[in-house]
């Protein structure tokens, strides 16, 4: 019964996620062009009443009050139908061949972020104070301040032009070549990942620092356990629940700049979409990259939340982390200290 409750909620919180957004952008494009989404679709100069503008007044039920139309459109969406893009084609046409990249550059980057993030942060909370440590902090910092568009720069110029070791752009579908898709995916992936880097990082360093403060650590640190021990078996998992709640706040963050990516990179995702589709104003193609956005933001905060819960099982599924007792409103609860006895 848990796991159908589960379920019922992921499925509530997506469709409802996914009908505001979309109805947001249906609203914006509507009250933002004089006469709405009509003036995209229907040619300058055109008569209404000609058989040409029938047909697309038909296609795109432009005679019918925007509730009306939008209603249609989250009947067609529940029916596995996207509508027509403003360049005659099927949504569903110009989006099939393009998810697959920008969904795998998208989790190969997070796998990516938190493989590495975690122990730089640990090491970083380890060499705190030491000269290592330092220029660690160095590289974090420069990863949060540094542009998410400029890093991909420095990467072609060096490894694509200079060594000439990894292509500059373009992509090589796993299904052709999986030695050619990783030197295609290597770049970009590696620009994303120094972007989100230092966050997460940070993250695991200020916990660790806290949870290091402890008096079960010193008692583990006096029985003799190595420090690289003590840092993944007592240190990691209490101070991961700060990192998590930061990793879903974070992912529509990660998920704008994998886009913008993907247009300098030129690798054929979704990025180059979106850029197309909100400058032609391309209402049915934004509703669905919309969709597309939002689920995989709900998916993977799903996953944050299930992590989180087992962190820490006193977190209750759907609850906020204030609603852990004794949390600090990140997720982590003040009674992981231990407590002096009073004998």
């Amino acid at each position: 019964m848990s796991a159908l409750r589960g379920v019922l909620r992921f499925v509530r919180r997506l469709a409802g996620t996914v009908a505001g957004a979309a109805l947001a952008v249906f609203v914006a494009i509507e009250i933002s062009i004089p006469r709405g989404f009509a003036t995209v679709v229907l040619p300058g100069g055109i008569d209404d009443g000609s058989p040409r503008a029938k047909s697309i007044i038909d296609t795109y039920h432009l005679d019918e009050p925007v509730p009306v139309r939008f209603g249609r459109w989250v009947l067609d969406l529940l029916a596995g139908e996207l509508g027509r893009s403003t360049r005659g084609m099927p949504v569903a046409d110009l989006i099939q061949p393009r998810l697959p990249i920008s969904l795998q550059f998208v989790l190969v980057s997070v796998l990516g972020t938190i493989l590495l993030g975690i122990p730089l942060g640990l090491l970083a909370a380890a060499w705190s104070g030491r000269r290592r440590g330092t220029v660690l902090n160095v590289v974090f910092g420069l990863s949060q301040s540094i542009p998410v568009f400029i890093t991909p720069v420095f990467l072609i110029w060096v490894f694509a032009l200079q060594l000439r070791l990894l292509p500059a752009a373009g992509w090589t579908r796993i299904s052709d070549s999986v030695p050619g898709n990783l030197r295609n995916l290597l770049l970009p992936a590696a620009a994303l990942v120094f972007a989100e880097l230092g966050i997460v990082a940070r993250i695991i360093r200020a916990d660790a620092l806290r949870v290091l403060q402890s008096d079960y650590i010193v008692a583990a640190v006096g029985k003799g356990l190595g420090p690289w021990y003590v840092l993944t078996r007592h240190v990691l998992r209490p101070a991961s629940l700060g990192l998590l709640n930061v990793v879903g706040l974070n992912i529509v963050s990660l998920l704008s700049g994998a886009m913008v990516l993907e247009i300098v990179f030129g690798i054929g995702g979704l990025g180059q979409l979106v850029f197309e589709a909100a400058i032609n104003r391309d209402l049915y193609l934004l509703l669905a990259l919309t969709t597309y956005v939002v689920t995989v933001y709900v998916v993977l905060n799903s996953i944050v939340d299930a992590a989180m819960r087992f962190a820490d099982p006193r977190i209750a599924p759907g609850a906020s982390a204030r609603a852990v007792p004794g949390g600090d409103g990140r997720g982590r609860s003040r009674r992981w200290r231990s407590r002096p006895s009073r004998a």
